[in-house]
């Protein structure tokens, strides 16, 4: 599991790779409070996603909440069926955009 940051003319691309899952959560939460103010719009890359679990799904709640106010975009990007149908279940497809 790992999670890498790239930051370019305000699109902040938060991308990882293997398990998303609680070893996560300094990385992530590091990434989304650094750019908060500069961004304006985060990109979750889920190519190299291999699983997803409730705390990613916390975690990016979390993005929401922050995000969502202050009219921050975030779309999710190069999601995989395995992923995709954990996010449907979770209805995260109708809070975020996927694509």
């Amino acid at each position: 599991m790992s999670v890498s940051v790239l930051e370019s003319a305000g699109v902040v691309t938060i991308k990882i790779n293997g398990n998303f899952d609680i070893g996560c959560y300094d990385k992530f939460n590091q990434a989304l409070n650094s750019y908060l103010s500069l961004s304006k719009k985060f990109v979750i890359d889920l190519d190299n996603t291999t699983y997803m679990d409730s705390s990613a799904l916390g975690m990016l709640l979390l993005l929401r909440e922050k995000t969502t106010p202050i009219d921050i975009e975030v779309e999710f990007i190069h999601v995989n069926d395995a992923i995709m149908d954990i996010l449907k279940v979770a209805k995260f497809d109708q809070l975020f955009t996927i694509s």
